[in-house]
């Protein structure tokens, strides 16, 4: 048991280290010097961020438009527009949470780890 808790500690650092196993992240010089804390840490701030973005997204459609949002925009029962909207919306306003709240919470951790 301990030793496939080591093989998967080490499988995860792998992935960490890695472009998500297409390679090196730092092949590029995009992730150069962003540590595998660093990038948990981000990564758990981006879930928890998109988590609560979208339920303040819910809430907002309902405000604005006295109905729930739709939970499968792929349905045949959702129209065209109101699938369009939904997905142009919330696929904007998360991805730019997501991208901010890695960033700060990057930022957070290097600001932390400077200090003395």
């Amino acid at each position: 048991m301990q030793e496939q808790l080591e093989q998967l500690k080490d499988r995860a650092t792998d992935f960490f280290d890695s472009d998500h196993g297409g390679g090196s992240a730092e092949a590029d010089g995009r992730n150069a010097g962003i540590g595998q804390g660093e990038n948990m840490l981000a990564f758990a701030t981006a879930i928890g961020c998109t988590f609560l973005v979208r339920q303040g997204l819910q809430l907002g459609w309902r405000a604005a438009l006295k109905r729930d949002p739709p939970k499968n925009p792929t349905s045949h029962e959702v129209a065209w527009r109101e699938a369009l909207l939904w997905g142009a919306v919330s696929g904007a306003i998360v991805g730019a949470a997501r991208i901010a709240s890695r960033r700060a919470s990057s930022s957070a951790y290097r600001s932390f780890r400077s200090t003395p």
